[in-house]
């Protein structure tokens, strides 16, 4: 069989699965807050490094094509590069049956088709350098001796976990478990200056952001320590299932029961790989996932974080399964079974998220008037072009009202759901967004404060309220002295049944204080 088109036919086909994906469904609350990124290019953000932003950019063509497909063009475009890697990196450890199981794999999985591979999100750009790595560090590794294409691929590694780090600073793991393998199995290599240069080159490419976190008292590393501080709260076993089971679904069940007994395996030396690659996957991959389950125990992890860190372990199980087509188990499938079920889960899954983003009627979460939606990730991207039609209609009958300042803004007190209101709303009506609150609601909008000039002059504010993110406006110390001018309800519909509703404050021309 030519494993090699088999694996360019399966990129095309989840390429095109993605492209329909992308194209049918309103952007979640961080792919709208990282399209606000692009529009305000720096060398680092609060979150995250600027990788995810800069792609945006590219793929939209400088925001001309500002439309959700472009938006998200650059995960659909590195999750196939990505998987091109993964094949490679297979085919490096056993022969082009063992990367196409490994591709088939990182496709049936949640995380590298959807959530990485579909929404633009920073893990997009990641998954290309973190696999990119993969490959070249099974090459570096594969001899006891560096001899000088191994150098050469040592280098290259120094640049792409550098690109890697202006993505997540989590790719850090990757030189974590290669520094450990040159520790544990080959200390002769720290004598070596390519070592050093390699990590320099990282370094280098990483400055950027250190640069602006020096400018910006490290805000950046404070928050993100501040997010896995293990020392303060107790043992939170919630926050443990919600983490592991979180975990289980983003890999695909099925995938993550092969993963386990895979390693198993590997620990018995029972698989078609060398020694020294064995190694390198394991230690590439278990640190990160074994410190993120350490950590929620005690704070609440997002499933996706550990994700890079299975990229060993699928290869992994390309090589189990390798194995067992070599006794006969598969030898007349094309795929294993198990990763046949995988595939097919997956496609349920997916089918049956675009149908409740589509067509559920009503809401899937709260159903109390005041508070309708809460809860329902669904509406994130769901009615927001609808909205904004409603919106433009009260704006424009409003401009002709007495005391309606020439200079219009739209404010809200956290970056959700006003990275949605920037884009699908503001944004087309060029009206400046502002908000007002402490950093860990408003995140980079502090910076987006000050890069407009703060609400130095008079203005009239508007204040938008989905009920999925309610908030009492009279809390809100901005405007606690304020008297709305007018109140515009939109109630909002999904198929046939109330989903959620949209409260539009309007408030007349006069002085406002940001910083309140």
């Amino acid at each position: 069989m030519n494993y090699v088109r088999k694996t360019i036919l399966l990129i095309l086909i989840a390429t095109l699965v993605r492209f329909v994906i992308a194209g049918t469904t309103g952007l979640g609350n961080d792919e709208a807050y990282y399209r606000m990124f692009s529009s305000h290019l720096q060398w680092n953000y609060f979150d995250h490094p600027p990788m995810v932003a800069w792609l945006i950019r590219l793929t939209t063509l400088n925001l001309l094509l500002d439309t959700e497909l472009f938006i998200r063009l650059g995960a659909i475009i590195c999750a196939a590069m990505a998987t091109w890697f993964i094949f490679l990196t297979g085919k490096r450890l056993g022969n082009e049956r063992t990367g196409f199981f490994a591709a088939s794999i990182y496709t049936a999985t949640l995380y590298g088709s959807i959530i990485a591979g579909t929404f633009i999100l920073p893990d997009s750009p990641q998954m290309v350098c973190w696999t990119a790595s993969i490959y070249l560090l099974t090459g570096v590794t594969a001899s006891v001796q560096l001899r000088n294409s191994m150098k050469r691929e040592l280098l290259v590694f120094g640049i792409v976990a550098g690109l890697g780090m202006l993505c997540k600073v989590h790719t850090i793991f990757l030189w974590l478990g290669f520094l450990l393998f040159v520790i544990l199995y080959n200390r002769r290599w720290l004598k070596e200056p390519v070592l050093y240069l390699s990590g320099a080159i990282t370094i280098l490419f990483f400055y950027p952001v250190i640069r602006w976190n020096i400018d910006n008292h490290f805000v950046t590393f404070f928050y993100h320590g501040g997010r896995v501080n293990i020392a303060e709260g107790g043992l939170d076993l919630a926050s443990f299932g919600q983490f592991f089971g979180g975990q289980i679904f983003y890999l695909n069940p099925v995938i993550f029961v092969c993963i386990i007994i895979a390693v198993v395996h590997a620990f018995k030396n029972d698989l078609p790989v060398s020694i020294p690659h064995k190694r390198i996957l394991l230690l590439t991959s278990l640190p990160l996932i074994i410190i993120a389950t350490i950590i929620s125990f005690f704070r609440n992890v997002l499933p996706h974080w550990s994700g890079p860190g299975y990229t060993g372990l699928i290869l992994l199980t390309a090589c189990y399964f390798t194995s067992r087509k070599k006794t006969g188990t598969f030898e007349k499938k094309l795929f294993p079974l198990p990763v046949i079920i995988a595939h097919g889960l997956q496609l349920l899954i997916i089918i049956a998220g675009l149908m409740a983003i589509q067509f559920f009627p009503g809401t899937i979460g709260n159903k109390d008037r005041q508070k309708l939606g809460e809860g329902d990730f669904t509406l994130d991207m769901f009615g927001w072009n609808d909205f904004a039609r409603s919106f433009e209609q009260i704006y424009t009958a409003n401009k002709s009202m007495e005391n309606h300042s020439d200079r219009t803004v739209v404010l809200s007190n956290k970056w959700f759901p006003l990275a949605h209101i920037e884009h699908y709303v503001a944004g087309p009506l060029r009206l400046p967004v502002f908000a007002s609150g402490s950093l860990e609601d408003i995140h980079q909008y502090k910076w987006i404060n000050e890069e407009q000039g703060g609400m130095q002059d008079s203005v009239s504010v508007y204040v938008i309220i989905p009920s999925n993110y309610y908030f009492d406006i009279k809390e809100f110390p901005i405007l606690k002295e304020k008297v709305p001018a007018a109140i515009f309800t939109i109630p909002q519909k999904r198929n046939g049944e109330d989903a959620r509703v949209f409260k539009v404050y309007y408030f007349k021309k006069d002085k406002y204080d940001l910083h309140k």
